[in-house]
């Protein structure tokens, strides 16, 4: 995902739209058009997750919101739209809970908590995050 987004056009394009608006509908991109690509792309990326993921976990009502509450804990251990730092810190919360299973199991649901404590008193912007001036 990484290279598409930074050595194709069409993530050129995700990028320009995403960061200024306007100033892209002004040059030209089909503003439309761009965000309908993105959606998709991520809608199946989504998917291809919830695919793989089913085998080994089942489907049954509520599942995500045990995967809501580790996907928090790894966006804000990898720094908010940073996707580097999401596959970091998803190994980083993967290690802590099966090392909290294997050391303290009664620690199981806390481990992804601890990590994402520890971390963000070190870099409170998370691990690939950093501080920037936003437009407004």
């Amino acid at each position: 995902l990484r290279l598409l987004i930074n050595h194709t056009r069409l993530g050129r394009l995700i990028t320009a739209v995403v960061t200024d608006r306007e100033m892209a509908q002004s040059i030209g991109i089909d503003t439309n058009r761009i965000f309908i690509l993105a959606f998709s792309l991520g809608v199946f990326l989504a998917a291809l997750g919830g695919a793989l993921a089913t085998p080994t976990s089942g489907v049954a009502p509520g599942l995500g919101a045990d995967i809501m509450v580790l996907a928090f804990a790894v966006a804000a251990i990898g720094g908010l739209g940073q996707i580097e730092g999401a596959a970091v810190a998803s190994l980083i919360v993967g290690l802590a809970r099966v090392l909290a299973i294997y050391l303290a199991p009664s620690l199981d649901a806390v481990a992804p908590y601890l990590a994402m404590l520890v971390v963000l008193l070190i870099r409170p912007y998370g691990l690939f995050g950093s501080t920037t001036a936003r437009r407004i």
